[in-house]
């Protein structure tokens, strides 16, 4: 997949393109089905299937707010990639574009720069000067510039909308199995495994210290976790938190994950943790070796939790 930042980037100008719109935070069920449609719709009219997104989130420019983002960005990218589309483009949202008139936004980049043919957006899409697009204008545009519009209406798992601010709610307050049947897929951390302080090692238990970027983390805890690395997958225990066990500033979420029989030097590496099922929350032991013994039960947890999944 070539992912492209910038419109200014769009270097010679696109052509005979099929695009989905949207932020896209999380990738939930309902993004997949409308990237997967267009990505359909591009291959049955042997066009480029075309993903435009933004960063950052609109709230966070234009209301000074930073939104609780889902996911990172390279994780939002990947998770897109996994979708099959040949093209993403991300915008630097900002508020000299968030002033473009609806018709410049499509006649100026959707045609004249992208070579749109069709275009694929959910159903509360909104663009241009103080969101005035609607999908109703945006379906008359795309009549008098040559594409078709289609906009998706929101998908409903049970009685609730799928969206990403149902999953925040969700994920924070540790109901992962409901996250699950919303997203699709596992709950999960994209992040850069960093040099920690190697305590881990020291008890026997060596752990990769993730550095994140996203803002929705489950509780913390210790999970049983599916660790995707270099194309292949592991399994192994992860702590979210603060390790009240040790002495200084323990302010600052850390995410660290012991993978099971693993040897590997790993750092500088790009990690997927995805949360299974968590096991204990959060606390603070009075010697190393009632923590050691407690890491050990978690291990034992774990691998159980793994071999029934085997059955």
């Amino acid at each position: 997949m070539k992912v492209m930042c910038g419109i200014g980037r769009v270097k010679p100008a696109l052509f005979n393109t099929v695009a989905a719109i949207g932020i896209f935070d999380g990738v939930h069920k309902g993004h997949q089905s409308l990237i997967r449609r267009m990505v359909a719709c591009a291959r049955r009219k042997k066009a480029k299937s075309l993903v435009i997104t933004f960063h950052p989130h609109p709230v966070e420019v234009l209301h000074k707010k930073r939104p609780a983002y889902l996911v990172s960005l390279p994780h939002r990218l990947k998770l897109i990639e996994e979708l099959g589309v040949d093209i993403v483009l991300v915008i630097k949202f900002t508020k000299k574009f968030a002033r473009l008139k609806p018709e410049e936004f499509v006649k100026k980049y959707l045609v004249g720069c992208l070579g749109v043919r069709e275009v694929f957006v959910g159903d509360d899409f909104r663009f241009g000067e103080n969101r005035t697009g609607d999908v109703d204008l945006f379906t008359q545009m795309g009549v008098r510039y040559g594409f078709k519009v289609n906009h998706m209406h929101p998908i409903k798992k049970t009685s609730d909308k799928i969206s990403s601010s149902r999953l925040r709610e969700l994920i924070g307050s540790g109901r992962l199995k409901e996250a699950v049947s919303m997203l699709g897929r596992n709950v999960s951390i994209l992040g850069k495994v960093v040099r920690g302080d190697g305590r881990g090692k020291t008890l026997g238990y060596p752990t990769a210290n993730i550095k994140f970027d996203c803002d929705v983390l489950p509780p913390h805890g210790v999970y049983v976790v599916g660790v995707n690395l270099k194309g292949r997958r592991f399994r192994g225990v992860a702590n979210i938190g603060c390790r009240p066990s040790f002495e200084g500033k323990n302010s600052d979420v850390k995410l660290e994950v012991h993978i099971f029989d693993f040897k590997k030097n790993i750092y500088g590496c790009e990690i997927t943790i995805e949360f299974l099922k968590k096991i204990r929350d959060e606390k603070k032991f009075s010697s190393m070796e009632q923590l050691t013994r407690q890491i050990r039960h978690d291990e034992q947890v774990a691998r159980r939790y793994f071999q029934s999944q085997a059955l």
